[in-house]
């Protein structure tokens, strides 16, 4: 019941955040011009809301039992989720969309060490229990391939903020927040991968995510390079308007 709850939840927030981000790229097409990385967040955002909308169908309705650590995966992603997700509907409705941590403070990083723990065990689990109950390969390729995407996702987008917190004396919460999406978006994928059996909805939805992860993980890349001018060059992070700053995704200070 938690599990398919928060599947619902996570799900109907994805294409809420794509929802935001496509009105944003038409609102901002003029004065910002195109944005390969709201465009690939926006197609990545489509094809994994229904993943999930897919797996709370399948628990909540048609009763597919829950595995200890697909649900400890789902809960996992949830509070950076809650994070990222209020933070943007703020911006969306011209708020700050953003909030520094101090520098100092050491939660943050113990919390990130501790998730990256549990995930460890999560996905130590799932693959002990698929080594002795099989796995679907119809469902586990794609979402192998899925977890090494969001996964490098994650990568540039922590590191980018790690460049970033001698500038700005602190971690932007929104920025780290969308890292731990991604970190825990990846390993609810394998953990998914490893544990449930193909579903034709569900092998349609990965499929589709693929290409759209691919897509949307060059455009991250192309960031994290410094090598692209898109929307300013502050993607998802904060209001949108022009910056009288470098970008906060360069990691040279010169």
């Amino acid at each position: 019941m938690i599990t398919g709850v928060l599947s619902l939840l996570t799900g109907l927030a994805y294409v809420g955040l794509a929802l935001i981000t496509v009105y944003e790229l038409v609102r901002h097409r003029r004065t910002r011009g195109f944005s390969h990385f709201g465009l690939g967040f926006a197609v990545m955002a489509f094809t994994c809301g229904p993943h999930h909308l897919v797996h709370a169908w399948r628990h909540l309705v048609a009763g597919e039992p829950v595995h200890g650590p697909m649900l400890a995966a789902v809960a996992l992603g949830a509070v950076p989720a809650l994070v990222f997700i209020g933070l943007r509907v703020e911006a969306a409705f011209g708020g700050r969309g953003d909030r520094l941590v101090p520098g100092h403070r050491r939660a943050l990083p113990i919390l990130a060490w501790a998730m990256a723990c549990v995930a460890g065990a999560t996905l130590w689990e799932s693959a002990e229990h698929a080594a002795s109950m099989g796995v679907d390969l119809r469902a586990l390729v794609p979402n192998v391939i899925l977890f090494v995407n969001f996964a490098l996702v994650g990568y540039f987008t922590a590191r980018s903020q790690a460049a970033r917190r001698p500038l700005l004396g602190g971690w932007s919460l929104s920025g780290t927040s969308m890292s731990a999406v991604f970190f825990t978006c990846a390993t609810s994928h394998l953990v998914a991968g490893l544990l449930t059996a193909a579903h034709p909805s569900s092998v349609l939805f990965d499929n589709l995510g693929v290409p759209a992860s691919i897509y949307f993980m060059w455009a991250t890349y192309r960031l994290h390079r410094d090598s692209a001018r898109d929307w300013n060059r502050r993607p998802l992070v904060g209001r949108p308007a022009p910056q009288g700053r470098r970008s906060p995704w360069a990691e040279q200070t010169t």
